[in-house]
């Protein structure tokens, strides 16, 4: 999400994330490369406003599940960036609970 940031954020090169993984727990750390170009503010938003969400209904285990992050990702592509951020959390929610 970093790479829309001014600065040493910005630019080539890769990264990762640690994080714990399902059960039972396993740390990870996946590498990752950087995108050629930076994402678009408004897939940027769209995805922390997803995992957020997702998240703090403990639902997690759905992100998993690529036909359903699929399905949710195709309802999110219609979206403006015109919408407020109010509509747009809300198109999100209606996104992944529905």
């Amino acid at each position: 999400m970093l790479g829309n940031l001014p600065g040493p954020f910005r630019g080539r090169g890769g990264g990762h994330l640690d994080m714990t993984l399902r059960h039972p727990y396993e740390d990870r750390k996946l590498t990752f490369d950087r995108h050629a170009r930076p994402y678009p503010l408004l897939d940027t938003f769209l995805l922390e406003e997803l995992l957020s969400q997702v998240v703090a209904a403990d639902e997690t285990p759905r992100l998993g599940d690529s036909d359903e992050l699929t399905r949710v990702v195709g309802r999110l592509t219609r979206l403006s960036p015109r919408m407020t951020r109010r509509r747009l959390s809300a198109a999100v929610e209606e996104a992944w609970r529905g």
